[in-house]
């Protein structure tokens, strides 16, 4: 589901607003998603960069008006200094995830305290490890040899009258002058380095920071009369307080017709309090959302082989077949945070093959003896 987001960077190194919009969630237990295109880790996580996808759930987020405002600090900010545009995600507790986007991140000061965007886990831990450890004193430098006194020369007697000679002056030293010549000439030579290395890597990214941004078309205005847009969690509510109230099977019913209609997160909430009510081809029908077997994954949701488990073994139990088998599969191959155990695979498929379903058979006979 796309979503519109910026990022504003705050006067305090290392801290930023992500403002996004067209988000359709509650602010409650949020979770991001950072992608970046470069380098083998392309996955912000809270103590790095990442093969594998991770969620970072900000300190903060405050829900003003249309938009959503993240507030994220230094374990963000400071790895993403140098990148120019990243691919964002956002979860919502057991909905799964609501909005993606692509955000041009700014340049902004880093605060220091955690590694940048070129450093890897290791790094990142060996920098921790150094700022914590005392840092020795500075040897005081030696004080510099005094220049010998100056002493000026005998005037010289004119025929007229004599004049008192002028207060010795000592020559003023350009030691200070060359240093601060030197230093600026070092500043100059490395912000030119900086800028034809960043040009060379991203010279895209610069013309398009120097062109105006395009500016979005507008929406058509809305007819007069037309009610306002639809939450999905609003649009289930009213749905569900309907009279008389919906059975768990016509639940069941409207949840696949959203599905159809490509409406995953509506039918993902109406089979849930389907599934809680006790119907087991709804119970089959949530175990999918989580299964990382399901290809492809429905609705972007976040492969959790644990939750696909549970709602599997509630209709396996029940007799289902179907479900007998599905956790069977799953037990056999696991993953998504879920060990694998080809014992219990072995007992389920063959509780499905029982009831003759043909794909638990050969699933039962590919299984190691």
């Amino acid at each position: 589901m796309p979503v519109r987001a910026s990022v504003v960077a705050l006067p305090e190194p290392g801290h930023a607003i992500l403002r996004v919009s067209e988000l359709d969630a509650a602010p409650e237990g949020l979770a991001l998603s950072i992608q970046r295109q470069e380098g083998p880790d392309t996955h912000l996580a809270d103590d790095g960069w990442r093969r594998t996808e991770a969620w970072l759930v900000p300190d903060e987020v405050v829900r003003k008006g249309d938009f959503f405002e993240f507030h994220l600090g230094p374990e963000i900010c400071d790895r993403l200094a140098g990148i120019a545009t990243i691919r964002l995600r956002v979860k919502e507790p057991d909905v799964g995830v609501v909005g993606s986007t692509v955000v041009a991140w700014p340049t902004m000061l880093t605060s220091g305290a955690v590694g940048s965007s070129g450093t890897y886990d290791d790094t990142v831990r060996l920098r921790r490890m150094e700022a914590a450890a005392p840092a020795e004193p500075a040897p005081e430098p030696e004080p510099e040899p005094l220049p010998p006194p100056f002493e000026p020369p005998q005037p010289v007697p004119e025929l007229r009258a004599e004049r008192e000679p002028d207060p010795a002056v000592p020559p003023r030293s350009g030691r200070p002058n060359w240093a601060i010549v030197l230093i600026a000439l070092l500043i100059v030579g490395g912000a030119g380095y900086a800028a034809y290395d960043y040009f060379k890597l991203n010279p895209q990214d610069i013309i398009a920071s120097v062109l105006p941004p395009a500016t979005p078309p507008a929406a058509p205005p809305a007819a007069p009369g037309d009610p306002p847009k639809k939450s999905v969690r609003d649009t289930v509510a009213d749905y569900l307080a309907t009279k008389p109230a919906p059975t768990p099977e016509a639940m069941l019913a409207r949840g696949r017709d959203w599905l159809k209609a490509g409406d995953t997160a509506s039918a993902f909430l109406v089979f849930r309090r389907a599934a809680e009510a006790g119907n087991t081809a709804a119970q089959l029908e949530l175990g999918t959302f989580y299964d990382p077997l399901t290809q492809p994954a429905r609705g972007g949701f976040t492969a959790e082989g644990t939750r696909a488990a549970d709602w599997y073994e509630r209709a396996a139990l029940a007799g289902v077949a179907e479900a007998q088998r599905k956790l069977g599969l799953l037990l056999a191959k696991g993953g998504a945070g879920l060990t694998a155990d080809t014992a219990k695979a072995r007992t389920w498929l063959q509780q499905a093959a029982a009831q003759n379903d043909a794909d638990a058979k050969k699933a039962l006979d590919a299984l190691p003896k």
